[in-house]
């Protein structure tokens, strides 16, 4: 598609947007916009259904179901800043620089415009051309002071899009992390393999708390989410800045241990299981000890394997493999 046909396309999806959300009576804000831009331009298909879904039952568009939308569907994925504000903003830019060259031009004009003035108003034979001059100073002064106050409302959505570029890059943040533990959760497990090479050595750990359906069921789950806390602390103090550490689910944990063959992370494991074992929890409201913690793991490496799943698949094995064979034990797959 060339410049011309593709600036068409994004030009009839902009006025698309800006008649759906007049027709709706809804702001065109930047969050507003970005996400009815979205759906006019099919960019997003599940965003789209959502839209199409509420207006096929009949049900108003409003703009706190939008911004349930945006931090659904828009906020932690990078579309947005590649399909609406990267080239928004390049036009923005384009547009802030042409005005202020105008504003620029306009000031030597008047400049040049108010000389001549006061040379006119020394001669009393041209009282026409001095009247003239007059209105075409004062009509590229307001012309100017339009250029500015323009300038200041563009200047002002410059501020708008910023402000919305960091709620976006908070948003994604807080997708990627476990809320309870500080953790990464599994998409941003995802996101950071992507940074590792597949044909390095590397090694995972399954790790699995022990028995912790009776820590929940005995001392509330508010106990017992305080018990994931301590161990996600546990790991993470075990393992090096290049590791990943993801809490999988529940009381499951995952460690990627980067460059790391299995004999070092089976190391690592056993550190981890015994520093576990040793911690010693206290309840506060009855000031009691819980009964010890233990964790069992399971441990692999990638040799021979294409795909992330596979190294976890393995891991979570040997996992199940120390579960029954007593718990509370590393073993390699």
């Amino acid at each position: 598609m060339s410049f011309e046909d593709d600036y068409q396309v994004t030009s009839k999806f902009s006025e698309h947007t800006h008649d759906f959300l007049s027709s709706h009576l809804i702001a065109p804000t930047p969050v507003n916009y970005s996400v009815i831009y979205l759906y006019i331009s099919n960019e997003n298909e599940m965003l789209s259904a959502a839209i199409d879904k509420t207006l096929q039952r009949g049900e108003l568009i409003t703009a706190d179901f939008i911004a349930d939308l945006f931090k659904r569907y828009v906020s932690f994925t990078q579309q947005i800043e590649n399909t609406i504000l990267a080239p928004f903003e390049q036009t923005l830019s384009d547009t802030l620089e042409q005005i202020d060259k105008q504003v620029d031009n306009e000031d030597k004009a008047a400049t040049n415009l108010q000389k001549l003035d006061k040379i006119l108003a020394k001669s009393k034979n041209n009282a026409s051309m001095d009247n003239i001059v007059s209105y075409l100073y004062n009509t590229i002064n307001n012309t100017k002071a339009q250029h500015e106050a323009l300038s200041q409302k563009l200047t002002k959505t410059q501020q708008e899009i910023n402000q919305l570029k960091d709620k976006l890059a908070s948003s994604r943040e807080e997708a990627l992390v476990d809320s309870l533990t500080g953790l990464l959760n599994r998409r941003g497990c995802d996101e950071k393999l992507q940074h590792l090479d597949h044909a390095d050595t590397h090694s995972s750990l399954a790790i699995d708390i022990d028995h912790f359906k009776k820590v929940n069921d005995t001392f509330g789950h508010f106990i017992g989410d305080k018990v994931i806390q301590r161990i996600a602390k546990t790991i993470q103090s075990h393992i090096g800045e290049q590791d990943i550490a993801v809490r999988f689910g529940g009381e499951e944990f995952v460690v990627v241990m980067a460059n790391t063959p299995i004999t070092e992370a089976k190391k690592t494991a056993e550190k981890i299981r015994l520093s576990i074992s040793k911690m010693k929890l206290k309840q506060r409201d009855t000031n009691t000890y819980l009964p010890p913690i233990s964790v069992s793991i399971g441990i692999a490496q990638n040799d021979n394997i294409s795909e992330w799943t596979t190294l976890f698949e393995q891991a979570d094995n040997a996992l199940y493999q120390a579960k029954n064979s007593g718990r509370n034990r590393c073993i390699c797959a």
